[in-house]
């Protein structure tokens, strides 16, 4: 008898001390969290809750908050109303312990500052053992709901502020758990709203188990209305749109680090409003010489101007565009031909040669 009462309370203790330890994890993990953003060169951060889901093996941070140390910037690098980090069970039938990731309303601003003199970009730092220590399970999937992208720039006045919205996607299968001998195993699609009403749509595949990340994607941003971007455009070429909308589609192709594909932006009823007021003779004078070139080389049956511009390079050695072809698809559409919409598909993705 006695020996089962102290079972019994061995089994009390042990429950107790479950539960306290339940009840006390999500604290421990905020602080851990805490403790790891800050970690980033350059960068504070801070997250206001956590969630844990033992049953589903998955926790979730809720309001994180990633902050650049610049003062000029007043935008923080990113935000993430809810990260939700689980273990993928269904890869469980294929041997693989990897994990899911689901953000919900993610935010990532890239900015320059005030004074013009520093970025925000996240290129600065070093974000790989930030995520192997959030998320130490291998991802194999990642969603995004209702995430948003922005440009700022604080120098400009006005300031510039370009921006994607509602930005939705998934990439599956990171960790190529479903087949070994497929080059690009992973699929990847991306969704949103631009500024001006363009509708933003990439489709492709990937391997990021390569040295420098395989790729094969196609992209478009389809109907956006040109005069949206009248700051942008001041800031950077000294041009006002009165009317018109943009359109840009693009393949990009990359193995072994080696890059090939093309930019095509097409431009329909262009119409160049004023110049820019107080504005030095030499920038009036460059504004008017580019509206001009703008009307002249624009496609007048079709009402439309274009070019594709040529991308290719190394990744170490970076990206070059060949201007004689660019020039020459500006020549074509406008005394040739219209360049069709959407993707050309002559940007291929080759197996390699065994």
């Amino acid at each position: 008898m006695r020996k089962r009462v102290i079972a019994l309370w061995v089994l009390l203790v042990l429950i107790l001390v479950l539960a306290m330890g339940r009840i006390y994890l999500p604290y421990y993990l905020k602080d851990y969290v805490n403790a790891q953003l800050n970690t980033l060169k350059g960068y504070r951060g801070s997250v206001e809750s956590i969630h844990v889901a033992l049953y589903r093996g998955a926790y979730t941070i809720n309001g994180l908050k990633l902050n650049k140390i610049d003062k000029g910037i007043p935008v923080p690098f990113l935000t993430i109303a809810s990260t939700d980090i689980s273990v993928q069970w269904g890869a469980l039938l294929h041997g693989r312990i990897v994990s899911d990731i689901h953000l919900l309303r993610p935010q990532v601003n890239f900015a320059v500052s005030k004074s013009g003199t520093s970025a925000q970009t996240g290129a600065e730092t070093n974000w790989k053992p930030l995520v192997d220590n959030l998320v130490p399970i291998d991802i194999n999937f990642v969603e995004l709901v209702n995430g948003k992208l922005t440009y700022q720039d604080f120098s400009a006045s006005p300031k510039v502020d370009l921006f994607i919205t509602e930005l939705n996607g998934k990439i599956t299968n990171l960790r190529n758990v479903e087949d070994a001998h497929v080059p690009l195993p992973s699929t990847l699609h991306l969704s949103g709203n631009s500024l001006g009403g363009g509708k933003l749509a990439m489709d492709g595949r990937v391997n990021i188990l390569t040295r420098f990340i395989d790729v094969d994607i196609d992209s478009k941003l389809e109907g956006a209305s040109l005069p949206a971007f009248n700051d942008f455009s001041r800031a950077c070429c000294l041009l006002d749109f009165k009317k018109g909308t943009i359109s840009v589609y693009s393949e990009l192709v990359m193995r072994n680090g080696q890059i090939d594909g093309y930019v095509k932006p097409l431009v329909h009823q262009l119409s160049v409003d004023r110049i820019p007021e107080n504005t030095n003779p030499l920038e009036v004078a460059w504004a008017s010489v580019a509206s001009v070139l703008l009307t002249v080389f624009e496609n007048q049956p079709h009402d439309q101007f274009a070019t594709k511009v040529p991308l290719s390079g190394h990744i170490d050695s970076g990206v070059e565009t060949a201007i004689w072809p660019t020039l020459g698809g500006i020549f074509r559409n406008a005394f040739i031909e219209a360049f069709k919409k959407g993707t050309d598909n002559d940007i291929k993705f080759e197996k390699p040669k065994k």
